[in-house]
């Protein structure tokens, strides 16, 4: 209406929710389907990183001596999909729990996982030069893919 009322009431209706800890039939929406959705979908993706990398595969930030460049199947999407994965499959857990603890630490893991990106990336430079600087811009985003991101943000 002319004087806002759509805002009004999503305000109200929000403070509400917040007031009452809940939010009627979007709450079990969310705990039964997308919660388990996001965790399955956090495993696949790692799986998928991990059957990319082969025998690349380390938790540690530094490459292998005998390692190769992979810039095909999901790394041709992202450049950190095992991260990704995981952030997804977290994030999913802490909404199937409920938990704020979870979803809080979640974004911390978020914030570590980015800056041993950033290490890693500097590593991967040194070992593979322009190669990688090229990978990097080819794929530009670390960890969604640039059309997910197109599409969130336009």
């Amino acid at each position: 209406g002319e004087r806002g009322e759509a805002y009004v009431i999503a305000q109200f209706s929000l403070l509400l929710f917040i007031a009452i800890g809940d939010v009627p039939f979007i709450g079990d929406a969310i705990t039964t389907f997308l919660g388990p959705s996001m965790i399955l979908l956090g495993l696949f993706i790692v799986y998928k990183s991990a059957s990319d990398l082969k025998n690349n595969l380390s938790p540690y930030p530094v490459p292998s001596e005998k390692g190769a460049l992979i810039d095909s199947g999901i790394y041709g999407l992202m450049r950190h999909p095992m991260y990704t994965g995981v952030l997804i499959g977290m994030a999913g857990l802490s909404l199937v729990t409920d938990s704020v603890l979870r979803m809080l630490l979640t974004v911390v893991l978020y914030f570590v996982l980015d800056v041993k990106s950033d290490y890693e990336e500097t590593l991967l430079v040194e070992s593979y030069g322009k190669e990688y600087q090229d990978y990097k811009v080819k794929v530009a985003n670390k960890f969604f893919p640039a059309e997910l991101k197109d599409v969130l943000t336009s």
